[in-house]
C-alpha cells in the first residue's frame, strides 16, 4: 500500500480545515502493560495528546467542523453535551483561540451532581458561556439548542451548531485522516496490528475509522467498545451515517453492519457511570504506562480490551492499537471513591 501524498488529498476537495492539532501523535507501545496481562503487543496512538483544550479526539473532527462554521460567516459555536462533555470542553478552547463566542448547552439526569470540576470548570476559565438542562435521555435536548439559537440570532449573533458529538461528515473525515497517519506510522515501526481498538460514544469517530480502514485497505478490524448505545442501534446507525459521509469526503467503500465489529456489554448502568471493570482498568494503566484514562470512554474502551485478551479473544501472539480519545480532565469531576481512591490520607 502506498501512503504518499497528503492528508488533504485523502480527504478531497471541498473541505476547509484549521489546522490546530500537532500531528501526528505519538504510537507509544505499551510494553508493561502487555506484560501485566501476558497479552498481545498493545500500542497506544495518543489522540490524548492532540493540543487545544487539554486535548481529545474531537480536535481532529472539530479542525474540520469549525472551518465549516467560519466559512459560513459563523461568529458564535453552540455546542451541545453532557455536563462534562469533552466536545464542550475542546470547542471552547478552539472558540477562544480562533476568537469565536462560545454557547453551551449542558445536560444530564435530573438530580446528578454538577461540580464546577473537571471539564466544567475549564469550560468556564476558557470564557464559554455555560446553560444547564436536565436531559431524561441523555442525548435528547429537546428545544434547548434552539431557543439558545434564537436568542443569539436576536442579538445580531450568526450561531453554527456544532453536530452532537462532532459527528457528521466534517468530523468522519479527521479520522479519516488519522487512519492514512496510522497507516504510515504502522509501516514504519514495522508492524501489522490485527485490533484497533475504540471507544463509541456518538459514533462519529468510528465510523470515520472504519472508513478510513476500508478505503485505505487498513490490516486491522476496528473493534468497537460502546459506552452509551445499544450494539444494535449501531449496527443501523454507523453504515447510514458513513454512508452519507462517504458521498461527501468522495470514498468509494461505505461500511455494512456485516463489517461492523462493536461490543456493549461493558457500558454498566449508563453514560458516565463508573464500573468496576473500568476502574480497574483506569488505575492498571496509570500504574503501568504512567498513562491517565477517563471512566466514561478509554477506562469503558480498556475493560473491554483486557477482557477480550483474558478470555483468549484477542490472542497473546496478536497486535492492539489503543486509540486513546482523551477525557481525561473528568477524572477530577468524579469522587475519588468512585475511582478506587480513598477520599483522605492517613498521615
Amino acid at each position: 500500500m502506498d501512503f504518499n501524498g497528503t492528508a488533504d488529498e485523502i480527504i478531497g476537495a471541498g473541505f476547509p480545515r484549521i489546522r490546530l492539532a500537532p500531528l501526528p501523535t505519538p504510537l507509544e507501545e505499551a510494553a508493561n502493560l502487555s506484560a501485566a496481562l501476558k497479552g498481545p503487543r498493545i500500542f497506544f496512538k495518543r489522540d490524548d495528546l492532540t493540543g487545544a483544550g487539554l486535548g481529545g479526539n474531537k480536535v481532529r473532527k472539530l479542525e474540520f467542523v469549525l472551518a465549516r462554521a467560519i466559512e459560513e460567516g459563523a461568529d458564535t459555536l453552540v455546542v451541545s453535551g453532557g455536563f462534562q462533555s469533552n466536545l464542550a470542553r475542546i470547542s471552547a478552547a478552539m472558540g477562544a483561540r480562533l476568537g469565536l463566542r462560545v454557547e453551551l448547552v449542558l445536560g444530564g439526569v435530573p438530580g446528578e451532581p454538577r461540580p464546577v470540576a473537571g471539564n466544567l470548570l475549564l469550560d468556564q476559565l476558557f470564557g464559554a458561556k455555560v446553560t444547564l438542562v436536565d436531559t431524561v435521555v441523555r442525548w435528547d435536548f429537546g428545544n434547548s439548542v434552539q431557543n439558545v439559537v434564537e436568542r443569539l440570532q436576536r442579538e445580531g449573533r450568526r450561531p453554527f451548531v456544532v453536530p452532537l458529538g462532532g459527528s457528521g461528515p466534517e468530523g468522519m473525515a479527521g479520522y479519516v485522516n488519522a487512519t492514512h497517519e496510522m497507516l504510515t506510522q504502522f509501516d514504519e515501526l514495522g508492524i501489522r496490528p490485527d485490533y484497533l481498538a475504540v471507544p463509541i460514544g456518538s459514533g462519529g469517530t468510528y465510523s470515520g475509522l472504519m472508513l478510513g480502514a476500508l478505503n485505505l485497505e487498513a490490516p486491522y478490524r476496528v473493534l468497537g467498545i460502546s459506552v452509551s448505545r445499544t450494539r444494535e442501534f449501531l449496527l443501523e446507525k454507523v453504515p447510514v451515517e458513513a454512508a452519507v459521509a462517504a458521498e461527501r469526503i468522495g470514498l468509494e467503500r461505505v461500511p455494512t453492519a456485516d463489517d461492523l465489529l462493536i461490543r456493549d456489554e461493558y457500558l454498566g448502568a449508563g453514560y458516565g457511570e463508573p464500573t468496576q471493570g473500568g476502574t480497574d482498568a483506569i488505575r492498571l494503566v496509570a500504574e503501568t504506562e504512567g498513562v491517565l484514562l477517563d471512566p466514561v470512554y478509554s477506562g469503558k474502551c480498556m475493560h473491554g480490551v483486557i477482557d477480550m485478551i483474558r478470555s483468549g479473544e484477542i490472542g497473546a501472539d496478536q497486535t492492539v492499537v489503543f486509540l486513546h480519545t482523551g477525557g481525561w480532565p473528568a477524572l477530577f469531576a468524579y469522587d475519588p471513591q468512585a475511582l478506587g481512591v480513598p477520599n483522605t490520607l492517613a498521615g
